[in-house]
Order: structure tokens, then C-alpha cells, then sequence
């Protein structure tokens, strides 16, 4: 199915938030988070909570539900709320002392994900005589070796001294424990840090009043050896594919030491995914089919960066592009769904056709890695296919030939991965 990214921002209130390890998500396969969820409004009793969904990407329209949890001030020992299922939430007296925390799960047509907001809090009581207003924010690359920082952030009325006190959560941001004489605005973390995430619990003083409020938390440290982002979720090339018509191609789903950035490199293959060649001046997220791309097959590389370093990822091929006007062009490539493992059945869809054919044939192919330079699989002609031990570390797709009346068209599968 095609992944289409879908963003949700419920509200924007006081609290801002920033994006940290609750970006992690479950394994089902549902929609992949690409932004995590936050949380916004100020921590006191009887004020309110706000959700923001985060962005994700995936199968047709995204639903969201919510489920608010109370934590010990330490973000353990968490529980549902009964009933705290709306995207707000009013603080009541039993948050007080408490931290909040937040799962969003995310629905598409392939199945639910959950994902989780950083902890706000504690809680302070109603009429506070000093309250955090806008979340301290860890900032830079989590890198063992490399130094991370916090803001004091926001608070009412303006404090006359704040101290820090860096933890070590889990992957999740909870579950934090203090780490030993980190106390100031900065920490570099080290090799017990690793896989972790880092939070830092500011506490501000006013006169005699002291309150505290954990900042955002980090993604989780990587070591120091570690060269560019982990690929979560494969990039993904939608559009008709016809001469003059218009492709689109995600980033997927990365996880980095820091922001990721991107780059985009279009190239043109062969009908069976050959002899590729980059399109000179393709470098960007989108690509117009040109008539040199008729009866040939395309695909895009994307260059994900972040403060480690850069690694690489291919989209499936999509093709063979049609000529225009086209008396039956391919709209939705054809997906494989199953396991590529030996011994188990993969199952191919037909896709999405205009118009609509009268019927839709298969034949598989054995592929690199990257699901080019394929070949036939003989006697492989159903719309399923049970993996062989000659499979092992090649990728799979099926050749969708689609017929209308007296014209056929025929359709790259999205690849599976490399057979286990």
C-alpha cells in the first residue's frame, strides 16, 4: 500500500514540548511515528493538558487514540487513568507531586502503533507560588563523548536560582535514575549511557519556594563509533506512473544522534531493474516522468545524515512507467505482504489500476538486496509464493501484469526485504 505522510497538531498552549526518545514505537505493523508526541499546558492542578498527536507516516488515513498515565516523580511506576482517553486532560489533586505521562496510538490499514510523549511534571498544587510555564529542552547530539545541554526553561514568577540534576531513563524516557555529579547545564554522556535516553530535573528557587520540572528527553545515546542514522521504516516512492505525471518519494523513518537531514537521487533502471543511471538534476523529494523514462523502470535513493554520519536507502522501483496518453496506467503499486523467510508464504496484490482491469497475473523475481537486477523464479506465476532456501539473502517481488480488454501493462511489487 502506499505510505502518505500524515501530520496532527490538536492544539498549541503554554507548555512547549520538545521531541525527544518518546519518539520509540511499538513493533506492530501500524503506522511508523516520524515526529513523537507532545504534550502542552501548564503543571498544576486544575490547569489542562493538551496532545498533539506527533506526525506519522502511513497506509490511507491515520486515526489516534490517547491514554494519559500518572508516574512517580522519577516517571516510574506509571499507571492509566481511568477514563483519560481524550486528547486533553485536567490535572487533578491526585497528579500533585506526580509526573504525567502520555501514549498515542496510532491506526492505519495495516495495523496500530503506539508511541509515547515525554513526562511532564511534577505537578505542582493549584496556585502555585512558582510554576514551570514552558518545559526545559535538552538540546544537541546524545554521542558518547559529545556534550549535551538543558534550558532552564520557563517559570512563574522568574526564579532567583535554578540547579540541574541529569537522569538515565529508559528508552521510553521513563524509569530515570540520577547520575552521579552530573549538576550542571551540560553532561557529556558516557559508555554507560549508551541505548539510554537523558532527562535532567531542573529545580528553580523563589524566596523560599522550590519547584522542579523535568525536561525533554533525549533520544537514546548512541555510542561514539556509530557512523549515521538506523533506518525504522523504508522510503517509499507514490504517483501514476505515465509520462508527464508527477512522483513523490518519502524519506521513510530514521532514528539519529540529533536531527536528520535528507537527500534525494532519482535514477532510471531497465524494465527489470538493470543498468540504473542517476537523472541528472533529480535531487529533490519529487520527480516529473519524462518521456525518456517510458517503458523504463525508476527509483530514488535517499542519503539520511545526522551527527554521526550519513547512511543510505532505496525505495522499491516503480515501473514500467507508461507512455501518455495511457490506455491502463498503474496509480497504486502492488505490495507483497508475509514474511521473508524460508518456508514462509508471501501473498501479492494487484495494486490500483485506471481503468480498472478485467484481470491481474504474476510472475516472481529473485533481486539483490536492493530489489534490482532481478530475475524470473520458474514456474513462481501465483499471486502467492512460498520462499526456498535459494532465496536466502535476496530480496522478493512479483511482476504484476495487468489486462483490459486488448491492452496489458505490467507493474513492479514493492521488494521485500533480504530473505533471512
Amino acid at each position: 500500500m502506499p505510505r502518505s505522510l500524515a501530520a496532527t497538531f490538536i492544539a498549541a498552549t503554554l507548555l512547549v514540548v520538545g521531541a525527544g526518545s518518546s519518539g520509540a514505537s511499538t513493533a506492530a505493523p501500524g503506522p511508523s511515528v516520524t515526529g513523537p508526541p507532545t504534550v502542552v499546558g501548564t503543571t498544576a492542578a486544575g490547569k489542562r493538558l493538551t496532545a498533539l498527536a506527533g506526525t506519522w507516516l502511513g497506509s490511507g488515513a491515520i486515526t489516534y487514540g490517547f491514554q494519559w498515565h500518572r508516574c512517580d516523580a522519577a516517571g516510574a511506576h506509571c499507571t492509566s487513568i481511568h477514563g483519560a482517553v481524550s486528547a486533553t486532560y485536567v490535572l487533578v489533586s491526585k497528579d500533585i507531586g506526580k509526573t504525567l505521562g502520555l501514549t498515542v496510538t496510532a491506526t492505519d490499514a495495516d495495523g496500530v502503533t503506539a508511541a509515547y510523549a515525554n513526562l511532564v511534571g511534577p505537578i505542582a498544587a493549584p496556585r502555585p507560588l512558582l510554576v514551570s510555564t514552558a518545559q526545559p529542552v535538552v538540546s544537541g547530539a546524545p554521542v558518547v563523548g559529545k556534550a549535551v545541554q538543558v534550558t532552564t526553561g520557563g517559570w512563574s514568577p522568574t526564579p532567583t536560582k535554578v540547579t540541574y540534576a541529569w537522569e538515565r531513563c529508559n528508552a521510553n524516557g521513563r524509569i530515570c535514575a540520577a547520575i552521579a555529579n552530573a549538576t550542571g547545564n551540560a553532561y557529556t554522556p558516557t559508555a554507560a549511557d549508551a541505548g539510554h535516553c537523558l532527562l535532567v530535573a531542573v529545580q528553580a528557587t523563589s524566596g523560599p519556594t522550590v519547584a522542579t520540572s523535568l525536561s525533554t528527553a533525549s533520544s537514546a545515546v548512541v555510542d561514539a563509533k556509530t557512523t549515521g542514522p538506523l533506518l525504522a521504516a523504508v522510503p517509499t516512492v507514490t504517483g501514476t506512473l505515465s509520462t508527464g505525471q508527477k512522483l513523490s518519494a518519502s524519506a521513510g523513518v530514521w532514528t539519529g544522534a540529533g536531527p536528520v537531514t535528507y537527500a534525494f537521487q532519482w535514477y532510471r533502471c531497465d524494465a527489470s531493474g538493470g543498468s540504473c543511471g542517476s537523472v541528472h538534476g533529480a535531487t529533490s523529494s519529487s520527480y516529473t516522468l519524462g518521456k525518456r523514462d517510458a517503458t523504463k523502470t525508476v527509483g530514488m535513493r535517499v542519503t539520511a545524515t545526522d551527527a554521526t554520519g550519513s547512511a543510505l536507502a532505496y525505495t522499491s522501483l516503480v515501473g514500467p512507467i507508461a507512455g501518455s496518453p495511457a490506455a491502463l496506467v498503474e496509480t497504486v503499486q502492488p505490495g507483497i505482504t508475509g514474511t521473508a523467510k524460508v518456508g514462509q508464504t508471501l501473498v501479492a496484490a494487484d495494486g490500483t489500476w485506471s481503468p480498472a482491469p478485467t484481470s491481474v497475473s504474476f510472475a516472481w523475481q529473485r533481486c539483490n538486496t536492493n530489489g534490482r537486477a532481478c530475475t524470473p523464479i520458474a514456474g513462481a506465476t501465483s499471486s502467492t509464493y512460498v520462499v526456498t532456501t535459494a532465496d536466502a539473502a535476496h530480496a522478493l517481488l512479483a511482476v504484476a501484469t495487468a489486462k483490459n480488454g486488448s491492452t496489458t501493462q505490467t507493474a513492479l511489487s514493492t521488494a521485500t526485504a533480504a530473505v533471512g
